[in-house]
C-alpha cells in the first residue's frame, strides 16, 4: 500500500514538474511542451496570452546585468507589438547540445570579453529553438558551477546580450 502511495505521488509530482506553466488549454499535440536537460532544471515552458516563452523556472532569475530587464525566449519571436495568439504560437524545437573544443573555447573567449578572467572554464550549451511561425532563435549558455550566464547567438554570438541566470536560493559566490 506505501509502495502504491508512493508510486502515485511521484506520477503525479513529476507530471507537474514536466508540464507548462499557465493556461495551456487547445495547445496542439506539435507542440514542444518540455524543455532538454539542463535548461530544465533552470527555465520552463510558459502559456500566455501572446504564445508559449521559454524563460525563468520559479526560484531563478533571468536578468539583463545592467537594466535588471527580465529574459525570455517568446515563440513569436518579434521585438515589440506581439499579437494576442495564445496557444496558436509555440515552439516546434527545442535543441540544446554541449559545446567542446574549438568551438566552446571560441565561445568562451566571446562571452568573457570585457569580464574579469575566470579561474573555471564553463561548460558552454547551444540552445537553438524553432517556432510554428518558421523562426529561429540561436542562445548560448554558460555553466561556470557557481553562476550561469546565457548570450544570445541567432547568426552570430552577440557578447552585449549576455544575461545571468541567478538561482535565488543560493548564495551567489
Amino acid at each position: 500500500m506505501n509502495y502504491s502511495l508512493f508510486l502515485a505521488l511521484f506520477i503525479i509530482s513529476t507530471n507537474v514538474i514536466a508540464s507548462p506553466v499557465g493556461d495551456c488549454d487547445g495547445t496542439p499535440k506539435s507542440a514542444i511542451t518540455q524543455l532538454p536537460k539542463p535548461i530544465k532544471s533552470w527555465g520552463q515552458i510558459v502559456c500566455t496570452p501572446y504564445g508559449h516563452i521559454i524563460t525563468n523556472k520559479e526560484g531563478w532569475v533571468w536578468s539583463q546585468p545592467a537594466s535588471f530587464s527580465p529574459v525570455m525566449i517568446p515563440s513569436q519571436m518579434i521585438r515589440s507589438n506581439p499579437e494576442a495568439l495564445g496557444n496558436k504560437s509555440y515552439f516546434i524545437k527545442i535543441d540544446m547540445t554541449t559545446l567542446s573544443g574549438i568551438e566552446a573555447e571560441a565561445s568562451i573567449k566571446m562571452f568573457e570579453d570585457g569580464f574579469d578572467n575566470s579561474e573555471y572554464s564553463p561548460t558552454v550549451y547551444a540552445l537553438e529553438v524553432s517556432s510554428i511561425s518558421g523562426k529561429q532563435l540561436g542562445f548560448q549558455f554558460f555553466d561556470y558551477g557557481n553562476s550561469l550566464w546565457g548570450m544570445w547567438c541567432n547568426k552570430k554570438c552577440d557578447p552585449s546580450s549576455r544575461f545571468m541566470l541567478l538561482n535565488m536560493s543560493d548564495k551567489p559566490e
